[in-house]
């Protein structure tokens, strides 16, 4: 929000500098987050007077000009109409920079030397166009820097920072306020008292009728008869400039010099395109669209608030006006609209809309209902006085149900109870008097524009905002020790945290709300909807970590950063329905790119599923999680490729799964390489983890190592055969390792071949091979019968 300094002061006397002020406005709660001065800084550009003038003996428009710096006298070639001897202006020495870039030298113009320039406002960048130099009237001597002369002629716009919850600052009366506040001056309003042609009554001249009076609770209009549209006066310009509004004629810009003066949200209406001279608020129906102002037509969303005529919308309420009733050139008599929508109506309609407005941003943060007349009266006196016309006699105003002002149960003692000070009852009641929160029998009563203030405890917050935070007593408190019991969640999740980034992994933070359209890709058939999302971007929660994490490696790989190792610890939800949803911890790793980073003598490989699966491996055993299996998917997730996807089986239970996102999946990440993903519940791991760790000795005798490789057919998996193989060899077998797989030639169709390496070892004694031989042919004759396998010879 910009604020203008000079305009702020027409309505607060203020006697501080601009950067105390600031100071006391960010202590009060609205942070400033710059001051803007309205002038550049310039360079070597000085006061000067003109001792005198005479006309170019070869130019009849130039005249050559003694100008005084101060300290001595330079002869100046001027070409502007408008100098004269006894001028004080803006001298540009030799060697100057002016704003546009142009630098200062002596020169020869028609055989005359010149040594500097008398300055325009143009030329110092203070206006577009300038028919001739500035002189200026100031009680400075010559030789003055001209930026010391010219802070009287500067302005500064505070750039300020308002809260969702402050829409009463969204203007000058709403700072100024705020100022009179912590300094205890007057606001002073501006007049809106008008001159009304009472011959034309406003009533005979427009109906006005609420049907969705929860969307429009109350709406005023007047009628201004005979006006003359055309440009504004440079007051209004300049005011309209300095906040960084474009001027468009002065009707328009009364309706937006309003809004940014008390807060009110005006329209302006051609009253004459208005059918049957009627008004009529309702709500849109499914389908309807609408020509706004800026030209597009747009698909309402249904039960916006418009603003109808007797057969046609001609505007959005709270948001825009329609081209349809849109003030022209040829406009000659306004309809004049002040209303109060409410607010949930209005957000609504702007995230269907996917439009905002400066109306919108105000009306969906809650305006003032109370000052809807007093704006639109005081817009219709400034309409007048700059575009002419008559006011009709008297105001229309809809207002079917009064909207009560807020009366909150307030008692003083809290005040000091809740802030640590000793303020008395009468300094806490003063205190909020300067806010316009006045005692009643039943309590305090509530301004009609502090929307914010609903209980006991913002008042209490109002009174520690104006007395000053800093102000207050700093209490000494003895610490507190309560004695918690041991959560093991916290202390697992740090414990997988620490060892996932020893493994190498970065954590990231995802958001764990995303679109339904992303929800959609998981089919989740139920995804947990939010009731107000901020946004259609994040509309649900998210049933699993994968978008995150995906969304993640794509953000990476868009700045060519392909070698990822990421994870994320995380809820995720599930609807039950009527009741509230589940939110299990999650947690996913991924892996994408290279296996290793570069490097000259190294020849990189890019990650597979085995990568994952050893690394989940690791993880386990850093856990002293033993009984872990993989098993072929019991279900089919369809994010993941058939072919390369596992569940993670831990002590009989399902703890998760993993494997390789599918090509398809992946591209509607916009990823074109291999992901590999894996996501476990958090529970079930942590009730497989394992504190105690057991340790033996390293073992004393030499161990025997066999190596086996059997024919099964491809339906058969590794992991049941090494469990089976490991019941078999008893005591003796200490270890058994694949290190082959083969299906091809020699094999057969639908078969594979595996290599296993058994060592043999006892705890006690050296081992011979006639009893390993003979616990290592058992093993083969039962590993043949168990999964009909046959003994590979070459």
């Amino acid at each position: 929000m910009k604020i203008s300094y000079n305009w702020l002061k027409e309505y607060i006397d203020i006697d501080i500098s601009i950067d105390e002020l600031s100071q006391k406005i960010t202590d009060s709660g609205i942070e400033v987050e710059e001051i803007i001065s309205r002038l550049p800084e310039f360079n070597n550009i000085v006061l000067g007077k003109v001792e005198s003038k005479k006309s170019h003996p070869d130019a009849d428009k130039l005249s050559i000009c003694e100008v005084n710096d101060g300290t001595e006298i330079f002869q100046v070639i001027c070409g502007a109409p408008n100098v004269q001897a006894g001028q004080l202006i803006p001298f540009a020495r030799i060697g100057s920079i002016l704003p546009n870039g142009l630098k200062i030298k002596k020169a020869k113009i028609r055989g005359v030397e010149s040594s500097g320039m008398i300055c325009s406002k143009e030329e110092l960048g203070l206006e577009e166009n300038s028919e001739g130099i500035w002189p200026l009237e100031t009680n400075h001597q010559p030789g003055t820097d001209i930026n010391i002369v010219l802070q009287d002629f500067n302005d500064y716009i505070l750039d300020l920072f308002i809260t969702s919850n402050r829409p009463d600052c969204l203007s000058h009366i709403g700072i100024a306020r705020e100022i009179a506040a912590f300094t205890g001056k007057k606001v002073k309003w501006p007049s809106n008292e008008l001159i009304e042609n009472t011959s034309i009554k406003t009533a005979d001249l427009i109906k006005i009728k609420i049907e969705d009076s929860d969307g429009c609770p109350r709406y005023a209009a007047r009628i201004i008869k005979n006006v003359k549209i055309g440009p504004s006066p440079e007051w209004i310009v300049k005011k309209l400039e300095a906040i960084g509004l474009r001027s468009i004629n002065n009707v328009v810009d009364v309706t937006n010099f309003v809004l940014n003066e008390v807060g009110q949200p005006l329209h302006a209406f051609d009253y004459n395109k208005i059918t049957n001279n009627t008004i009529i608020v309702k709500k849109s129906v499914k389908g309807e669209k609408f020509f706004t102002l800026d030209d597009k037509e747009r698909l309402l969303p249904e039960n916006t608030v418009m603003i109808c005529d007797d057969c046609r919308p001609v505007a959005i309420g709270g948001i825009m006006g329609g081209q349809n009733s849109e003030v022209s050139e040829t406009t000659t008599d306004i309809l004049l609209e002040s209303a109060y929508f409410n607010p949930s109506r209005i957000i609504e309609s702007v995230r269907g809309l996917s439009m905002m407005t400066d109306a919108s941003q105000r009306f969906e943060k809650g305006t003032d209902f109370n000052i809807v007349i007093y704006a639109l009266d005081r817009a219709a006196k400034l309409i007048q006085e700059l575009a002419g016309g008559e006011i009709s006699g008297g105001i229309i105003d809809e207002y079917p149900k009064e909207i009560k002002t807020e009366i909150i149960s307030f008692n003083p003692d809290r005040v000091n109870r809740i802030l640590g000070s000793d303020l008395s009852t009468q300094s806490i009641m003063d205190t909020l008097s300067k806010l316009d929160f006045n005692k009643t029998d039943n309590g305090i009563s509530v301004p009609s524009y502090r929307v914010d203030i609903k209980e006991e405890i913002d008042l209490i917050e109002e009174v520690a905002r104006l007395i000053n935070l800093d102000n207050l007593p700093t209490s000494i408190f003895e610490p507190v020790y309560i004695d918690q019991a041991f959560d093991n969640k916290d202390f697992y999740i740090n414990l997988l945290r620490n060892i996932l980034v020893e493994l190498g992994f970065q954590e990231i933070f995802t958001n764990s709300m995303l679109s339904s359209k992303v929800a959609a890709t998981l089919e989740s058939q139920n995804p947990v909807k939010i009731i107000n999302p901020i946004s259609d971007d994040l509309s649900v929660m998210r049933p699993a970590l994968l978008p995150g994490i995906l969304t993640t490696i794509q953000y990476n790989r868009n700045r060519n950063i392909d070698n990822l190792r990421i994870f994320e610890i995380g809820r995720i939800f599930r609807d039950q329905q009527n009741d509230i949803p589940l939110q299990p911890i999650h947690f996913a790793i991924a892996l994408s790119g290279m296996r290793s980073p570069e490097f000259w003598n190294d020849k990189n490989s890019p990650v597979d599923f085995y990568d994952i699966k050893g690394l989940i491996e690791s993880l386990c055993d850093k856990l002293n999680i033993r009984s872990l299996e993989f098993k072929e998917m019991s279900t089919e997730i369809h994010y993941f490729d058939k072919a390369m996807s596992s569940e993670v089986i831990i002590n009989g239970s399902n703890a998760g799964f993993f494997g390789k996102i599918s090509a398809n999946f992946a591209l509607q990440f916009d990823i074109d390489n291999e992901v590999f993903y894996a996501d476990f519940n958090l529970s079930e791991v942590f009730k497989r983890i394992s504190l105690e760790k057991k340790y033996k000795t390293i073992a004393k005798y030499p161990y025997i190592e066999k190596d086996l490789a059997l024919i099964f057919e491809n339906n058969v998996g590794a992991a049941d055969v090494i469990k089976f193989i490991n019941r078999q060899g008893g005591n003796l077998l200490k270890k058994v390792d694949i290190f082959d797989v083969y299906s091809g030639k020699n094999i057969g169709d639908g078969l594979k071949s595996i290599a296993f390496r058994l060592m043999f070892q006892s705890d006690e004694r050296t081992l011979n091979d006639k009893e390993v031989d003979q616990v290592f042919r058992k093993i083969i004759k039962q590993t043949e019968i168990e999964f009909k396998a046959t003994l590979r010879d070459k």
